[in-house]
């Protein structure tokens, strides 16, 4: 298997100790797959997935279908397997060579060489994962998170907007930010309010709070849209 070095971020690198301390000896389980290789049950899989080893602190892993014939192989950067990291080979289900190319952290990048099942070259195909960097999630695999949680983040925000005569407020405002990669909030508005003031105060609010929990993808950070419903 071709080597490919490629630079970690801070964020992925923790994700590879933490796989690295919890490393076992023992025979790995199955990882089963759809047939869109994303992860499902065993009764509606189509693939499955097993660690076979290491390379340097890389996972080496291999998919198979049911029937085990070898549908792609390459390295990770976790034990679990879902960061790809390097370069990887698919195959058709003759046992030729489908596309092979390299990984950057969980995105397809550089030139991939592509055939078909009769094992003539297709057209390349060449990924950038750069544009792929700041793509906006409405919904990731690890949720952005207020530190101490969506209570203490509507306690936070209903302190900061509180009157002056200490007399509750009656309203809902429903905001809309994205939480960027460091945590920070951006693009911070109301998209359901009512008296222009308070609007800006829990704008303001908002923007005040401390770094959240940032969203995660595969294990890396990213941005992801929220919308937050406040009463007061």
């Amino acid at each position: 298997m071709r080597t490919t070095l490629l630079s970690l971020s801070s964020a992925t690198i923790a994700v590879v100790l933490l796989s690295l301390t919890g490393a076992a000896a023992q025979d790995p389980e199955r990882i089963f797959l759809n047939e869109h290789l994303e992860r499902t049950t065993g009764r509606k899989a189509t693939f499955y997935r097993i660690w076979e080893g290491m390379e340097g602190q890389y996972f080496i892993g291999r998919t198979y279908s049911m029937e085990g014939k070898l549908k792609s192989e390459g390295r990770y950067l976790d034990q679990q397997l879902t960061i790809e990291h390097g370069h990887f080979t698919f195959y058709h289900a003759n046992g030729k060579v489908e596309s092979s190319g390299d990984y950057a952290e969980g995105l397809k990048s550089g030139v991939w060489e592509r055939y078909d099942a009769w094992g003539r070259p297709l057209a390349e195909k060449v990924y950038d994962p750069e544009p792929l960097a700041d793509i906006v999630y409405t919904r990731a695999q690890t949720m952005p998170s207020y530190p101490g949680g969506e209570k203490e983040l509507v306690r936070y925000i209903r302190g900061k907007v509180a009157g002056t005569d200490g007399q509750r407020l009656k309203a809902q405002v429903t905001t809309s930010f994205i939480v960027e990669k460091n945590g920070e909030l951006t693009e911070v508005k109301v998209v359901k309010g009512g008296d222009p003031a308070m609007d800006e105060k829990v704008v303001d609010a908002l923007r005040s709070t401390p770094a959240w929990d940032p969203g995660r993808e595969k294990g890396r950070p990213v941005r992801v849209q929220m919308r937050l419903p406040v009463d007061f």
